[in-house]
Formats: structure tokens, C-alpha cells, sequence
């Protein structure tokens, strides 16, 4: 016999490699995770700032658009909206939403300078509306505030209507006023180039590392399908394989072969020592271990496997047959669960009562048997003592459990004048007793002799003492 594989050295073995995968998996999908949030952080972070940048740029452009157009079309609604779109802030807040991420960076620092150059041009706008204010004579109350802080120069306010109106219009479209536009413009492209260089740094480190963590996942995976793949086959030749040959030889009633792991070697070898020393006993075991499943007594069917291998034997014994006197009446009276309870007293009392060697069974409803195995008819005695023994407990009523007496027949192997069966012959006493009046037991001895009474024979027997 070659070396024996153990299935605790291989499990153990395998488990060990499966923990330094799953360690190994761990921190790769630990890192993996690590990386994906800064790559998400980084997205986001582009995504704030492009929308800052664009925030800035746009508010910016609207209100340059608001005040040229007053400025060409004296409309004062153009210079409600200009005040409305300053008065949300939306550059401000802007910047306020980039300074958490990027405060200190050059793409920071291009932003405030667009706007602080988006201020600056305020200034110049607000002074080209007062001018168109004061050219359209509008009434000063419908001026807001910032319009109303505007100081014109002595020059200015000299100016007639036309060239109050002409000088606004240079204000907002004159080289100066485009130029700091165009630095405007240049800040935000600044920022924005910048952002997109830090992404793709960003983005090029993380596809990197994602690149060496699937390399490292797939040789992982890899290992574990061949450790998978090896598994297998073992478990294949050294489980499978042998269970299937023990399930076929118990199916065949054989040995076991000893193959496969050293366990199931180990268990085969038990097994066919066990096998062939209790071979011909087994049979017996079984029909021993099928019990009544309330009262716990051996059933029916293991009662008429009992009575036909005694009949069979040599071995001599008594056939008792006990009926539960009027059961259907005091089961309608006290209930169903009080009826069980009875049934289960009697078992008790008849199992106290005999012998561990004696079959005690349930053979019906209310019905009993029980084989005395080892006796004759000269120890009948034996049985009235028990079966006396057994009425008295019965007698004496428990809670929810009333107390219920017996009918009882009884047959010997050795009795004289066999009728056709010890069960007949047996059955006869039994139905002796209940001619009697219940509460009794007989003993079968002969074709036409009975010995035993029921209740009605002792009251005759005792009421004929009385006479004489």
C-alpha cells in the first residue's frame, strides 16, 4: 500500500494558500480603492473648476452684454438685469467654491485675477450707466445704489445729452475696456489649462496603478482557478471515488474497499470489521430498534417479526395478550390527549413490570402484547404476580390520568393441547376474561380449559364464600 494522502493536510495546506490569496486580493482591492477615490476626487474636482472657470466667465459676459446693450438702446430694463445678475454673486461664489481644492495653486491664483479684472471693468460699467442715467434724464429714485455712488468727472458732467451718450458707448467698447476683457479670458484659459494638466497627471498615475493591480488580480485568479482545478481532482480520487464504490457495496451488502484518503482508508477498515462480526445479527437489531411511536413499545411490526422467530426457535416463552378495559369510553370522557396519557402509564407499568429481556409491544389501539422470552408454564405464577402488580398501578388514578384496569390472556410454547397458534390460544384466554366481566387474567391450557376469571367470576366466586 503506497503512503496514505490525509484529507486534514491537504485542507489544512489549501486553506493556508487560500488566506494568502485572500490577503493578497485584499490589499489590491484595498489600493484599488484607494486610487479610484482619488481619481473620483480628481474628476470632481476638474468638473467643480471647469464649472467655476465657466461660471466666472459667463457672469462676466453677461453683464459686459447688459451694459452695452443700455448703453446702445437707453432701455433701463438692460441695466435692471445688469444689477440682477451682479447681485447673485455668481463669480464670487464661484471662487468660494474652488479655494477648498485649490487655494494656493496657480490655477487659483488665475481666477481671483480674472476677477478681480471682472471688478475693475464694474467700475468702468457703472460710471458708462450713470452717464447714460443722467443722458436719458431718468428719474434718480429707479437709479440703484451703486449708480447713485458714482462721481462724474467736471469734464464729464459738462457733456451735453449726445456726448454723455457717446462717451458710455466708448466706455464699454474702447480698446481699454476690451483689453481687460481679454485678460479675463486669458486667467480662465490659464486655469483651465492647468486643470486639465494636473487631471492628466492624476489620470496617467491611476491608470498605471490600475494597470499592475488587474496584472496582479489575474495571476491571482490564475493560481487560485489551478489550486481550484487540483482540488478537484483530489477530491474526485480521494473522496468521491471511494464514497461511490462504499455506496455501491452497501447497495451489493459487501465490504468496503480500502481506498482513496486515509480517513475513508481508516473508516473502511472499521467498517468491514464491524460488518463482519454483527453480519447476522443485524436483522434481529433492526427489528428490535422499530418502536410505537407514542408509547415508545416495540410496534406491530416488530411484534409479529418477534412472535415468528420464537415460534420458529427452540428458545420457550409466554405470549401475553392485555387489552385496555372500556378504552373508547373513558378516551370519550377524559379526551384524546388523557387517552395517550394511559396508553403511556400502561407501557410504563407493563416495562417496570417484566423483564428488559421481554418484549413489551403495542399491538393495536388500545391493545398489548408481550413475548416472556425463557419461560414455561410452571412459572405462570410469575406472570399473575406482574400482571397483579401492573392493576394495582393502574388503579390509582394521577392527575388528568384516571385509573383503567386490564383483560389480560395468556398462551405458553409448552402449554398442553396447542390449538393452531399460541396467538389463537392466547387470544382465547383474553377473550375469556372479557366474557367475565374485564379486569382479569387467563391462561390457556387445553382446547376446553381456561384458568383465570374476569370481575364477573370473582363476584360469583366471592359471593359463594359469602353462602357458605
Amino acid at each position: 500500500m503506497g503512503k496514505k494522502i490525509k484529507i486534514r493536510k491537504v485542507s489544512a495546506w489549501t486553506l493556508g494558500v487560500t488566506l494568502v490569496l485572500a490577503m493578497v486580493f485584499a490589499i489590491v482591492s484595498f489600493q484599488s480603492e484607494k486610487e479610484f477615490k482619488i481619481l473620483r476626487m480628481t474628476t470632481e474636482q476638474y468638473i467643480v473648476c471647469e464649472k467655476a472657470a465657466k461660471q466666472l466667465q459667463d457672469g462676466s459676459d453677461y453683464l459686459t452684454e447688459q451694459v452695452r446693450l443700455y448703453a446702445i438702446t437707453r432701455e433701463p430694463r438692460y441695466m435692471e438685469l445688469y444689477f440682477v445678475e451682479a447681485n447673485t454673486h455668481r463669480r464670487e461664489e464661484a471662487l468660494d467654491s474652488l479655494e477648498k481644492y485649490f487655494a494656493g495653486t496657480g490655477m487659483f491664483d488665475s481666477l481671483t485675477e480674472a476677477l478681480k479684472c471682472s471688478q475693475e471693468l464694474m467700475n468702468t460699467e457703472y460710471y458708462s450707466m450713470r452717464l447714460v442715467s443722467e443722458a436719458m434724464s431718468l428719474s434718480e429714485d429707479t437709479w440703484p445704489q451703486e449708480i447713485k455712488n458714482v462721481q462724474l468727472s467736471e469734464e464729464d458732467s459738462l457733456l451735453g445729452r449726445d456726448d454723455k451718450l457717446i462717451k458710455a458707448g466708448n466706455l464699454v467698447c474702447d480698446d481699454s475696456y476690451q483689453n481687460t476683457r481679454t485678460r479675463i479670458i486669458s486667467d480662465v484659459s490659464s486655469c483651465m489649462n492647468g486643470l486639465i494638466t494636473q487631471t492628466r497627471q492624476r489620470q496617467g498615475r491611476a491608470t498605471s496603478i490600475f494597470s499592475d493591480m488587474y496584472l496582479k488580480l489575474e495571476a491571482g485568479i490564475v493560481i487560485m482557478l489551478l489550486i481550484m482545478f487540483l482540488i478537484c481532482l483530489m477530491l474526485k480520487h480521494l473522496i468521491v471515488k471511494p464514497l461511490m464504490l462504499y455506496n455501491e457495496s452497501i447497495q451489493k451488502g459487501e465490504i468496503f474497499p480500502v481506498i482513496g484518503a486515509a480517513e475513508l482508508q481508516n473508516l473502511a477498515v472499521t467498517y468491514n470489521k464491524v460488518y463482519l462480526e454483527n453480519q447476522e445479527t443485524q436483522k434481529l437489531i433492526r427489528h428490535q430498534a422499530e418502536h410505537d411511536a407514542l408509547t415508545e413499545a416495540l410496534n406491530r411490526g416488530s411484534y409479529e417479526k418477534l412472535l415468528h422467530i420464537y415460534e420458529a426457535g427452540d428458545t420457550p416463552f409466554a405470549l401475553i395478550l392485555i387489552d385496555v378495559d372500556i378504552f373508547k369510553s373513558v378516551n370519550d370522557t377524559y379526551g384524546h390527549a388523557a387517552g395517550d396519557e394511559i396508553l403511556k402509564k400502561v407501557t410504563r407499568c407493563l416495562k417496570r413490570a417484566f423483564r428488559s429481556i421481554d418484549y413489551v409491544c403495542r399491538i393495536g389501539g388500545d391493545e398489548f402484547s408481550v413475548i416472556m422470552v425463557d419461560v414455561t408454564s410452571e412459572l405462570k405464577y410469575t406472570i399473575e404476580d406482574k400482571i397483579k402488580y401492573v392493576g394495582e398501578e393502574l388503579a390509582k388514578a394521577e392527575e388528568g390520568v384516571p385509573a383503567v384496569t386490564l383483560s389480560v390472556g395468556a398462551a405458553f410454547s409448552d402449554r398442553e393441547n396447542p390449538g393452531e397458534s399460541i396467538f389463537k390460544d392466547a387470544d382465547k384466554a383474553l377473550y375469556h376474561v372479557k366474557e367475565n366481566g374485564r379486569n382479569g387474567c387467563a391462561f390457556y391450557n387445553g382446547a376446553s380449559s381456561l384458568e383465570g376469571t374476569g370481575k364477573k367470576q370473582k363476584e360469583e366466586d366471592n359471593g359463594k364464600q359469602i353462602e357458605k
